[in-house]
């Protein structure tokens, strides 16, 4: 019985157009409300909405919810103004107004916020539910799918933690990256290794991580939490102007953006102090691998046959 009512759960892209349209009239609602319209605007029943993703952990409706979510906000069609509050956006309300018969992903790869989204984490990989890639996803290992889908997952992950890095203060950001290389091993012998130094004063630095006991080693630290625009070459200068002050060669230039080409030459022409670039991009993934801002969710054991057992 639950196969055939799992059957009559629409999958996340058939559920972009109706959570788009159901947003139409520019209120912001909850994940509630939209979960109740949603609902009632496919027919379900509470027997489907009992139906669990194969972890157990969430509604598989709820789960399909929370992606199409994700990607109407990644396309810049939806924003969240407070935590678990969805409401479209202008551009959201300039698409309705075309009249889309369909909203897939195939509609959103030619969205610029959508195509802004897959440049900055780099997407090669393409996404598994494309139905144009069917063929393709027959042809691929179990192995090969598996690992493409946690490709998938932490992109979306890494978004979300780019995102909330941008919605916060730039004190809160100050912080965080000093946790962060704390966590990557640099002043690891003492936990007020990190000090935050952002402020009126601070002579363009943020924070310094000392790496010995004595703090005879340091690493000095710029932040620059940037919702919008590029760190230019002129940030990277005065960075190494600030280095120079301080005596110090070594610094670490981190920013929730990105890095202009000029940028880039300029700390890689930099002879005297040796400057390491951190793009908004390459900070999320950071914090991924070394667990700042996310926990585990969901651990999946694969077992292999051990031959070594069968042998006589």
């Amino acid at each position: 019985m639950n196969a055939d009512l799992k059957t009559q759960i629409p999958d996340f892209q058939t559920i972009m157009l109706p959570m788009l349209k159901l947003l139409a009239d520019g209120q912001p609602k909850s994940l509630n409300d939209v979960m109740t319209l949603l609902s009632s605007h496919f027919n379900l029943t509470q027997n489907h909405l009992k139906i669990k993703v194969p972890s157990g952990q969430m509604g598989l409706f709820r789960n399909r919810v929370g992606w199409t979510r994700s990607y109407l906000k990644n396309a810049g069609l939806i924003h969240y103004p407070s935590r678990g509050i969805y409401q479209v956006t202008d551009f959201g309300k300039d698409y309705l107004k075309t009249n889309p018969t369909d909203l897939r992903i195939k509609h959103l790869k030619k969205m610029p916020k959508y195509k802004e989204w897959t440049d900055t984490f780099n997407q090669d990989q393409p996404d598994l539910v494309d139905s144009t890639l069917t063929k393709d996803i027959v042809s691929k290992t179990p192995e090969e799918i598996l690992a493409n889908t946690v490709t998938q997952l932490n992109k979306q992950l890494a978004t979300e933690v780019l995102d909330k890095l941008k919605e916060n203060t730039f004190g809160y950001f100050e912080s965080f990256v000093i946790s962060l290389l704390q966590k990557m091993g640099y002043g690891e012998f003492r936990e007020d290794s990190g000090t935050v130094t952002g402020g009126t004063g601070d002579n363009g630095i943020d924070g310094i991580i000392y790496q010995d006991r004595l703090g005879l080693e340091s690493v000095y630290i710029q932040a620059k939490r940037f919702t919008t625009g590029t760190v230019g070459s002129p940030d990277i200068r005065n960075f190494i102007g600030s280095l120079a002050l301080q005596g110090v060669n070594k610094g670490v230039f981190l920013t929730t953006s990105k890095f202009s080409d000029s940028a880039m030459k300029t700390a890689q022409d930099s002879k005297q102090q040796k400057i390491i670039l951190i793009n908004g991009q390459e900070l999320s993934k950071l914090a991924i691998e070394y667990n700042l801002g996310v926990q585990e969710d969901n651990t999946i054991v694969i077992k292999k046959i051990d031959l070594d057992y069968f042998e006589e």
